[in-house]
């Protein structure tokens, strides 16, 4: 099989500096999927982070297109209005330069703030749209999204079909910082819509999530269906350290992640595209690199 085509572009964005995005398209004769994934990095990280190049890849040969959008600003509404920007000028169904049936979101750390953010704003927008009478419309009364008293409020504009965001891809979910427990991040994973399914990876020694305060969190969403696959041993970067010996078992991880990546995207699909209606689903796995006869292999178990 060929494999997926990357290629640096430039996002205009009105007023502002140009967005850059690493967009990964599908390999040719592959069947496109008409769906995208948006993905955006951690505060201290790049677009080129290795995990985020991986499941760019993984996603591509299943015909899905992939952007990695570079934000420096580690501010949360800056990065809201860069993701939102890349979607619409990309992947919006009807206007944009990819136009696709939906889209997924995702990131590491505050990348996934960023994602869940978008997600709520932008089913706000749906909402919004299919309330607004003919009437108002005519006399041009705005229909974009309600101002939240939490977290910046993006400029979506409209057309977005409802279920536009069929779902997330949260990896290392930064649920507070490592000095302080008690002030929670919480509240986005709270507001993601109950019709987005979200997808969830997180070491067991990730200092910004702590196993036992991130349980409850994760049984209180409104997110269905919802997945979280907890790794033994691994830290915030879903690594194990910075020895050179531990690089490999990385890399075995890594590989694990694009794969559940990429399932709970068709699964996510496949949901929406059937008719039935089923009750909140809610799975929470444990995951663990182990080497056996001189490979690293990850197990998984439903807990």
């Amino acid at each position: 099989m060929a494999e997926p085509t990357e290629k640096e572009i430039s996002v205009p964005w009105p007023t502002k500096t140009a967005i850059t995005v690493q967009l990964t398209t599908p390999p040719k004769g592959v069947k496109l999927s008409g769906f995208a994934l948006v993905l955006g990095p951690g505060a201290g990280g790049d677009e080129n982070q290795a995990l985020l190049v991986e499941v760019a890849r993984a996603a591509a040969k299943e015909g899905h297109f992939c952007a990695r959008y570079r934000a420096k600003v580690p501010n949360l509404g800056f990065r809201v209005n860069v993701c939102t920007r890349v979607i619409e000028h990309l992947f919006h169904p009807t206007t944009g330069q990819h136009p696709m049936t939906g889209c997924f979101l995702g990131g590491h750390s505050m990348g996934t703030r960023v994602a869940g953010t978008v997600s709520e704003q932008l089913a706000n927008t749906e909402s919004s749209e299919s309330s607004s009478s003919p009437a108002e419309k005519i006399k041009g009364k705005k229909t974009g999204p309600s101002k939240s008293k939490k977290g910046p409020v993006a400029s979506l504009s409209s057309g977005y079909p409802p279920h536009f965001i069929r779902g997330l891809t949260l990896f290392s979910y930064p649920l507070h910082t490592p000095d302080n427990t008690k002030a929670l991040r919480d509240q986005i994973l709270l507001n993601i819509p109950s019709n987005v399914a979200t997808l969830m990876v997180s070491g067991l020694k990730d200092t910004m999530c702590q196993p036992a305060l991130f349980s409850k969190v994760f049984k209180d969403m409104k997110s269905s269906p919802r997945e979280v696959v907890q790794i033994e041993g691994a830290d915030h970067g879903l690594g194990y350290g910075s020895a050179k010996s531990h690089a490999g078992k990385k890399e075995a991880l890594i590989s694990a992640v694009a794969d559940w990546t990429i399932q709970f995207m068709d699964d996510a699909i496949a949901k929406k595209e059937s008719a039935k209606t089923e009750k909140a689903i809610a799975i929470k796995k444990m995951a663990e690199v182990k080497k056996v006869a001189d490979e690293w292999t990850v197990a998984t178990t439903t807990a």
